[in-house]
């Protein structure tokens, strides 16, 4: 099995911005309200807290598997990961094309920062792409089969394409 590390990039940085942020806010708005005596709590601070946890921590899980993000290259499959949380088999008899590309980002988003981009994003110019990559719209490795669009940001941007023609004849 090959495996193809992303290009370099600091898209980590914005997750653990945009966590760090809600929790700033949620805690300017909620620690004075913590000062009241219990009963005198407003029950939204609840709500509040548990939002913040639901957010804020998957946010810096995401963050802290940043490294984690790879491609790997067997016999039969492209699989693209990002930690335990996504996962794309693309089997290699299924690849119809292969080829470089400056995407359209659509206001609609799955998960998508400068430096970043994981999941199925929508885009104006070529529809939805299974994303996992360190770049939302630039220099795209997009690689398309009858049902559906991947998109990747390898380093040896040449290597994996050698080695997926190699694989898939073509």
């Amino acid at each position: 099995m090959l495996v193809f590390k992303p290009r370099r990039s600091k898209g980590w940085i914005w997750l653990v911005a945009m966590a760090l942020v809600i929790i700033g806010i949620s805690a300017a708005t909620v620690l004075p309200l913590l000062t009241l005596p219990a009963d005198e709590v407003p029950r939204g601070v609840l709500v509040l807290m548990a939002s913040i946890a639901l957010f804020s921590v998957p946010t810096l899980a995401l963050a802290a598997w940043f490294p984690t993000m790879r491609y790997e290259l067997d016999e039969h499959t492209l699989t693209l990961r990002y930690g335990p949380v996504l996962t794309y088999r693309i089997p290699l008899h299924e690849i119809q094309t292969i080829r470089r590309r400056n995407l359209s980002i659509s206001p609609w988003s799955s998960l998508r920062f400068p430096g970043i981009a994981l999941f199925t994003i929508p885009y104006t110019d070529v529809g939805n792409v299974k994303m996992c990559a360190t770049a939302a719209a630039t220099g795209i490795l997009l690689v398309e089969t009858r049902k559906d669009k991947y998109g990747l940001t390898p380093a040896d941007e040449e290597g994996l394409v050698a080695a997926l023609r190699a694989r898939i004849g073509g």
